[in-house]
């Protein structure tokens, strides 16, 4: 029986210096904190994080960050501190835009042609094309080594389902990754989800973290 279901040691072995990583959720909803702590564990540093937010504050307070590409840095004093510590580098993206790049890099396209963010650090180094008379900034597809999500239940292929906000990122990021990793409330046995049911397909999944394995 084919199973995707991983250890919490199996699944902190798979984090290394450099990589570049994807975290769902936004505003700590939809956060796969589980996953957070094994990249914690795992003492993998110099990672570029990509997310709507700041909801991975737990490596980013702990040094573990190179670069961050996200939309908003949130309220919460620290996080905002961190983010214009200059410790790290910062780059800021609308999260419409964020949103398109992280699923145009899932399809496979090179990027997108959008109109806002002209006059704001958005556009700074973008190239810029003409089309049909109109003037759009070039931003690229974003990609990772590992995304990191979370969903409500996971069949043992990797199927997933998701509630409320779990939806935010979530879904989009699971399929811009060369290795996703999902934390899940449930799994369950093949058959035991509905195919109406499946927001993500479970090609896409690589790594279920099981707590009892």
């Amino acid at each position: 029986m084919i199973s995707k279901r991983y250890s919490k040691d199996e699944i902190i072995a798979q984090f290394h210096d450099g990589q570049t990583i994807m975290t769902g959720g936004f505003a700590y909803h939809g956060s796969p904190e589980l996953l957070i702590e094994c990249v914690l564990e795992s003492g993998a540093k110099h990672l570029t994080n990509i997310a709507l937010d700041v909801s991975a504050s737990k490596l980013m307070l702990t040094g573990r960050f190179d670069k961050m590409i996200i939309s908003h840095a949130g309220a919460v004093k620290e996080n905002l501190a961190a983010v214009s510590s200059g410790k790290f580098d910062v780059e800021f993206c609308p999260m419409g835009t964020l949103s398109e790049r992280i699923r145009a890099g899932g399809v496979g396209l090179g990027g997108i042609l959008v109109k806002v963010g002209f006059g704001t650090v958005a556009e700074k180094g973008k190239e810029k094309i003409e089309l049909n008379g109109e003037t759009y900034i070039l931003e690229p597809a974003l990609t990772a080594d590992i995304a990191l999500i979370k969903a409500s239940k996971a069949d043992y292929y990797g199927n997933l389902t998701y509630n409320g906000t779990n939806l935010n990122s979530n879904p989009i990021i699971a399929t811009a990754a060369d290795k996703t990793i999902v934390q899940v409330d449930e799994i369950v046995p093949l058959g035991g989800l509905k195919p109406e049911e499946c927001t993500t397909p479970g090609i896409y999944v690589d790594m279920i973290l099981d707590p009892n394995l």
